[in-house]
């Protein structure tokens, strides 16, 4: 529909289209510059964010930390007594509102020799007093509880994972516990753990204020994945960052679970679990303890105005393209008004009448050109008309005689298959596909007894006519120079010399012959340059018959050819081919090449002559695909079945 359309529709429509082309060009450069912009600024922001966020929180670890180390060398240093214990308590409460609990708990019998187990406890209560307990009661166990446990094996600092104290402070909270010693005969012997608790309540309300957007949220886990805190309360505490991933089948939410506990900080995209929309994360580890905090950022929020004012700029320019091309084809049409008129005129000089009268333009812009132009191309059109139909006459002509040389050509090679059914010794089949009309591949087959079956291949140097006279040449000699008592070398020699003498065109043929007793298996070969053949066992590995015994056929004159000989045993098949199966390239360039050859050899090697020959051609097309045919393929495959096949018969 589109080509019937008038000059100065289509000059419109380019003009149009080229113009859209930039428009969309400027407007997604300006869209994917702003959201790489606003995507910097959100992760500068977010990371001051989270940064700020975690430091405040760090801060309060490592007072809680400090305090908890301060009171362990006051007790070192000072062994206290229960009313000095319950000073220092609540001294340290008082001045650090952001510690929930204090507790000093002692090895068994450290604090008395008469009394086993003594930890006083100081945590805020109701009405901003303070609660004092002894843990030492059979349904706490204190010596039992991980916080104590961990810390008194380890003699370390260490934080506890976040749970819940029932029985001392009944609350969430997360525990520092410090070590600490005292000198008995010059030694420090452990005596017990000094604790400092932090509420996790006090963490969730300081998270939860975190403003980010509308439905943008922070969360904490702990060094092992635990969620501390999370927009959905029922999660805190119950589940994992691991177990959310498992629960939604997401692997990539496992692997930033992995990164965070780990210590690792990143700004990336995030699948909001809540919210169920694409978000933006960012998360940071706490230098105090190994947790890790995020701040996650809704995308449809964070690109809500920019996505309005895209939509603004698109409506606006939808409108002036509009107001563009209306302006464009009445432009358009004044200025072509001149070539329409012109059109009608050449489109009946194009019909046949060429004596039709041009309109009388003068000018010198390019109409007046084009008037000019064609009016002298209306005078040598029919001469060149006439010039035509002589040179497609000739060029049929051509084409015939190609057609007959490609006939004659095929006609000089064996393509009769079975080639010689009352012979079950062997079997014996080949193909031939030209690159051109007519090429300079060959292959030859024949016996030169009744028991030694004579057979080659060769590829001729160059392509078209002068490659198959040549092939047509070598061809011939190969059944006038072949002797019964003569090795395939001592063939090849007498060639030589033949295809030598006056080869002012300075052609060559790589050339492999062999000479097989169909009644003993014994194989007489000598190659001339030619790619290595195959021998394929079904049992045994190929084998490459890699030997070279001359160079090409028609180079020179020089020392006569050599022979080897080989036996082959029953079952064995001789797979033998041209550089165009090797050579044939697909449209990456890439060459189908001997390694390629050898696999499909080495899987179909249970197949006779005839199916592995056309697989062969088949894997060569396959995978060449379009790219076009640029050398000639032969492949001629010999299978040996052994003189015992006629009992069998």
């Amino acid at each position: 529909m589109f080509k019937n359309k008038s000059l100065a529709f289509k000059h419109s429509f380019y003009i149009l289209t080229c113009t859209l082309i930039i428009f969309m060009f400027i407007f997604i450069h300006n869209a994917i510059v702003s959201r790489k912009l606003m995507l910097a600024n959100l992760e500068e922001n977010s990371k001051n964010l989270a940064n700020a966020t975690a430091n405040r929180i760090d801060q309060v670890f490592m007072v809680s930390e400090t305090v908890a180390k301060g009171l362990a060398i006051m007790l070192e240093n000072c062994p206290a007594n229960v009313r000095e214990i319950k000073r220092l308590q609540t001294e340290i409460l008082s001045a650090n509102p952001d510690i929930f609990g204090i507790c000093v708990a002692f090895e068994p019998y450290k604090f008395r020799k008469s009394q086993k187990l003594y930890a006083p406890y100081a945590c805020r209560g109701k009405n901003g007093k303070f609660d004092f307990s002894n843990l030492n009661n059979e349904e706490y166990r204190y010596p039992l509880q991980d916080w104590y446990q961990v810390s008194a094996i380890t003699r370390k600092i260490i934080w506890s994972e976040p749970y819940y104290d029932e029985g001392g402070g009944n609350i969430i909270m997360s525990t520092c516990s410090v070590p600490f010693y005292r000198k008995e005969r010059g030694k420090r012997i452990f005596t017990g753990v000094v604790t400092a608790d932090i509420s996790l309540t006090w963490l969730q309300k300081m998270i939860k204020s975190i403003k980010i957007m509308n439905h943008g949220y922070g969360f904490l886990i702990s060094k092992h994945g635990t969620l501390v805190t999370y927009p959905d309360i029922n999660k805190i505490m119950n589940e994992s960052i691991f177990s959310m991933a498992d629960e939604a089948n997401d692997p990539d939410l496992r692997k930033i679970g992995r990164k965070m506990i780990n210590g690792d900080s990143s700004f990336i995209p995030y699948k909001c679990r809540i919210f169920g929309h694409k978000s933006w994360m960012y998360y940071t580890p706490l230098a105090s303890n190994n947790w890790s905090l995020a701040v996650v950022f809704p995308e449809n929020e964070l690109f809500a105005k920019l996505n309005r004012l895209n939509n603004a700029i698109m409506i606006l320019s939808v409108i002036g393209l509009v107001i563009l091309f209306v302006i464009i084809i009445l432009i358009s049409h004044k200025v072509t008004k001149p070539l329409r008129e012109f059109a009608v005129i050449t489109e009946d000089i194009g019909s046949g009448n060429f004596n039709r009268q041009l309109p009388d333009i003068n000018g010198n812009d390019e109409i007046g050109k084009l008037n000019r132009a064609f009016g002298a191309m209306q005078k040598a059109l029919a001469q060149y008309i006439e010039n035509l139909k002589k040179t497609t006459a000739a060029k049929e002509k051509i084409e015939s005689e190609l057609k007959i040389a490609r006939d004659i050509q095929l006609g000089i090679i064996p393509k009769m298959f079975p080639a010689f059914p009352e012979r079950p010794e062997f079997d014996i089949y080949a193909l031939l596909v030209s690159a051109r009309e007519v090429g300079g591949d060959l292959y030859n087959f024949f016996f030169i007894d009744e028991d030694h079956l004579f057979f080659s291949i060769g590829d001729v140097s160059g392509k078209g006519i002068p490659a198959s006279l040549f092939m047509a040449v070598t061809q011939t000699l190969s059944r006038a120079r072949s002797d019964k008592n003569m090795a395939p070398g001592a063939i090849l020699t007498r060639m030589n010399q033949d295809l030598c003498r006056d080869n002012e065109m300075s052609m060559f043929v790589t050339y492999f012959a062999g000479i097989l007793n169909i009644k003993t298996g014994k194989l007489h070969i000598s190659n001339a340059g030619h790619n290595p053949p195959f021998i394929i066992n079904p049992e045994k590995e190929i084998t490459g018959l890699r030997d070279k015994h001359g160079i090409p056929l028609g180079v020179m004159d020089l020392e006569p050819y050599k022979s080897a000989e080989i036996t082959i045993q029953p079952g064995d098949s001789i797979v033998m081919y041209t550089d165009g199966v090797t050579e044939a390239m697909n449209i990456n360039n890439e060459e189908f090449g001997e390694p390629r050859l050898l696999e499909i050899l080495n899987a179909n090697r249970k197949l006779d002559a005839e199916n592995l020959t056309k697989l062969l051609l088949k894997e060569v097309k396959t995978f060449a695909g379009e790219q076009e045919q640029s050398d000639d393929i032969t492949i001629l495959v010999l299978a040996y079945n052994g003189p015992d096949i006629k009992k069998s018969c």
